[in-house]
């Protein structure tokens, strides 16, 4: 039997540092490795990316502004997997089924009302055009049925998997005062209210914390300002850091602090769970749901009320054998291999080939 090909759009491989580029690193690595007999994977991948990925795959790449508007020089495929919605700015080469993977719906709060339409529209004919909508979770699985007509088409929940880093090596970020400190990641964007953590920090003046991550953004001048005016002076905007000082801060960390309000999974609050940490999320979005009873939820997102929880969740919390593997197994659920095994079913059911029953 010849072999289905399923394409796998991986161009987020080209920045390593955000999301959408773990994940894309992450599928590269697992469908590189994958011989399935109906099968055959290909990816599409930025212009200047030279890895090699053996010969179980295909390669073809994205020419940046001429895909955008051409669809000449794209591969012909019998699936085509935007792994994201961000890939919908370019041109898909032709295909017998098409998967949209929807991770977020994010642009609800941070675009105004006229961009909030014209992303409406783009997403609303991709899901027209797709075979089958996939999302992260639950709750994007709800926003999704509740902004767009979905026409009876059923959108599939698969949860991200999550990369273990556990045993990744590890680099002390200089940075790093030698204090205890708290952590956290993520874009420096309004709806990750990084500037809450920093004015908490004033009922923590033994503590630090390190907020890390792309910081090029406009809300970086607000946590800047906002960290000014701590008189304990003990909260860092660290800006980008390595794999190695993220798995570091992971491990070293006296909790892991997430009070965003605008997930679609979440991700390092379940990579903070691999390191057995005490983690705080906010009760929005679907931090409850990922994360589960393994979490602390701020039901008030108000600095002196999540000082005053931070303080007394805390206490006993590493004393808790129990309660660490908890968080420590809650993390495994989230596995890559459920995650891709999830994936390679969908795409046999759409193509009309056998799953056998390990796959079911």
């Amino acid at each position: 039997m010849k072999k289905k090909t399923v394409l796998l759009d991986l161009c987020d491989i080209g920045n390593p540092t955000s999301g959408f580029g773990q994940i894309a690193k992450n599928y590269a690595a697992w469908y590189s490795k994958m011989e399935d007999e109906a099968l055959r994977f290909h990816f599409l991948l930025p212009m200047g990316h030279d890895k090699d990925y053996g010969p179980l795959v295909d390669v073809s790449y994205n020419r940046r502004k001429y895909n955008k508007y051409f669809r000449k020089g794209l591969p012909t495929v019998d699936l085509w997997h935007s792994t994201t919605q961000q890939q919908l700015k370019r041109r898909r080469g032709k295909c017998d089924k098409f998967v949209l993977t929807i991770h977020d719906l994010n642009y609800l709060t941070e675009k105004n009302w006229i961009r909030q339409q014209k992303h409406k529209i783009v997403l609303q004919h991709a899901i027209n055009q797709a075979d089958a909508v996939t999302c992260i979770s639950q709750f994007v699985g709800k926003q999704i049925a509740e902004q767009f007509k979905l026409k009876g088409k059923p959108v599939r929940v698969i949860y991200n998997g999550v990369e273990d880093i556990t045993q990744e090596p590890e680099q002390k970020p200089a940075f790093a005062t030698g204090r205890p400190f708290f952590f956290a990641i993520g874009q420096i964007r309004p709806k990750k209210n990084f500037h809450l953590l920093v004015d908490m920090m004033k009922h923590f003046p033994d503590h630090d914390l390190y907020v890390c991550g792309d910081d090029h953004f406009a809300y970086s001048q607000v946590v800047r300002e906002h960290i000014g005016m701590l008189p304990t002076k003990n909260a860092y905007l660290t800006g980008k850091i390595t794999a190695e000082e993220r798995v570091w801060l992971y491990r070293h960390c006296e909790a892991f602090l997430f009070p965003s309000v605008g997930e679609g999974f979440g991700l390092p609050a379940i990579e903070a769970m691999q390191f057995g940490k005490a983690v705080f999320i906010s009760s929005a979005t679907c931090l409850p749901e990922i994360c589960g009873d393994c979490a602390m939820v701020w039901k008030n997102l108000q600095p002196d009320a999540m000082a005053k929880e931070v303080n007394e969740r805390l206490v006993g919390f590493y004393e808790d054998a129990a309660k660490i593997e908890k968080v420590k197994n809650h993390a495994k659920e989230f596995s890559y291999e459920k995650h891709i095994e999830a994936y390679v079913k969908l795409y046999k059911e759409l193509l009309s080939l056998p799953i056998h029953q390990e796959e079911k």
